[in-house]
């Protein structure tokens, strides 16, 4: 969890009758730390040292777990795929095309681009 030179630079910070202090405090945040990640993948843990050598947890926040009610379980990873060149439109959005086509051969194409067309869909 220490990194080689954080240790170095706290023990060039701290009087060398403390360095006992904060090897031993060390040890068991280190201890601490890999029961912490044993149970909690993820998350962060944050120590600061005191001017005596010192640990203290400053900051300890555990991951989320997965939510059992995620949108990517019912919907496809790669949408972009449907849009493939020969991939054709999907029903609802041809059946919808459709009657417009039908509405502007109707009341004209104008009328249909300022959205005045008087046509209703019926369920397909």
């Amino acid at each position: 969890m220490f990194s080689r030179a954080w240790i170095l630079d706290t023990l060039s910070r701290l009087e060398l009758r403390y360095w006992p202090i904060f090897f031993w405090e060390m040890l068991w945040v280190e201890r601490y730390y890999r029961a912490y990640r044993a149970a909690n993948p993820v998350g962060i843990l944050a120590v600061g040292v005191t001017a005596k050598g010192r640990l203290h947890i400053k900051l300890q926040a555990a991951g989320d777990a997965p939510d059992p009610n995620d949108w990517t379980a019912h919907a496809p990873r790669a949408p972009w795929l449907a849009l493939a060149p020969g991939a054709g439109l999907p029903a609802p959005l041809a059946v919808h095309s459709a009657h417009i086509l039908l509405a502007e051969r109707a009341t004209g194409p104008a009328s249909v681009a300022a959205g005045h067309a008087a046509f209703h869909l019926e369920p397909g």
